[in-house]
């Protein structure tokens, strides 16, 4: 097992790389154009960087969405005809926990965004399952929307696998890398559902307050790497980024995986998963800055629960169960 975590390292961070030595040649350029170097690029100081979330599946339509919520604890199946349903290892896991298949609602556009879920939290005895900030926004009347999520329900609920109505946001910040992560509380009926163990990986169990670079693992449903929820690991080498509040390392990512929860390799949880950063400048012609081109970056554990006050990180099993 350590072989092939190993090889899958060296894989991703070679890839990353490569990556890198691709970028230089344009970076003078992007950054003093306003037009992004790529589709769903955002500023990001004097640089750019892709959040990694992406559009719901064409067949999750407003229709389809109003039969999950009808349904209630009954869930809704996936459509028979016109859907692809991911098949992976991600979704054999049962109950509410860390990587999550969600899709969100969205206001501007008004659509659906596919996300990942991080970790779970408590508050007041209640459980929360965390996300990106960019995956939630208040809708006209200032209200945070639905969440929706893929869920295997527990054996002993004699329930189907199927989308379920599983909460509502309660909190979001969207504010770029190192203040990225909402907070989605969980509906009474699905309570019992919930489990704080990350698949495949297991934990977390405790919060990274180290600033030593570290060897991370992350679970997510990017729409390429990740469909259905796949493991990934990567290099953390950078853990003080806009003071303290961001980290970046080498790895793989798409679209989908935004909000994806990522641990250290010693059990505790880092932060989440929200860019991938195509050029950092702290200032425009400084470049690069504090994250490097072809690096994922997310926000800190240790930001997200001064932005998620009252809350608290609930640990998970070490054996991924």
């Amino acid at each position: 097992m350590r072989t092939r975590r190993a090889g899958r390292l060296l894989i991703v961070v070679t890839a990353a790389l490569f990556a890198l030595a691709l970028i230089p040649s344009t970076a003078g350029a992007g950054t003093t154009s306003t037009r992004p170097p790529v589709r769903g690029a955002e500023r990001f100081a004097g640089g750019w960087a892709v959040p990694v979330s992406t559009r719901g599946p064409a067949w999750y339509t407003l229709r389809y969405f109003h039969r999950v919520v009808r349904a209630g604890k009954r869930g809704a199946r996936v459509p028979s005809k016109g859907a692809v349903v991911p098949t992976a290892v991600g979704l054999a896991y049962p109950g509410i926990r860390p990587g999550q298949w969600l899709v969100t609602v969205t206001t501007n556009p008004v659509g659906f965004a596919w996300c990942t879920a991080n970790f779970v939290f408590l508050k007041n005895g209640t459980y929360g399952l965390g996300t990106a900030g960019h995956c939630a926004a208040k809708d006209a009347l200032g209200a945070y929307p639905d969440v929706t999520a893929y869920v295997v329900p527990p054996p002993a609920s004699g329930k189907l696998p199927g989308f379920y109505h599983i909460g509502k946001f309660v909190l979001s910040h969207n504010n770029g890398i190192g203040d990225d992560f909402a907070m989605i509380q969980i509906y009474p009926q699905y309570q019992s559902w919930v489990s704080p163990t990350m698949p495949i990986w297991g934990g977390p169990v405790g919060v990274y307050t180290s600033n030593a670079p570290t060897v991370v693992e992350h679970f997510g449903h990017g729409v390429v790497v990740g469909t259905g929820g796949t493991p990934r690991a990567g290099l953390a080498p950078i853990m003080t980024a806009r003071g303290g509040t961001a980290f970046a390392w080498y790895g793989a990512s798409t679209p989908g995986d935004s909000g994806s929860g990522v641990k250290a390799v010693t059990g505790e949880a880092v932060g989440d998963l929200t860019h991938i950063v195509i050029l950092d400048c702290t200032k425009v012609g400084n470049c690069p800055g504090q994250i490097l081109p072809g690096m994922i970056a997310g926000t800190r554990m240790t930001k997200i629960l001064q932005i998620a006050s009252g809350w608290s990180l609930v640990n998970g099993s070490i054996i991924p169960v």
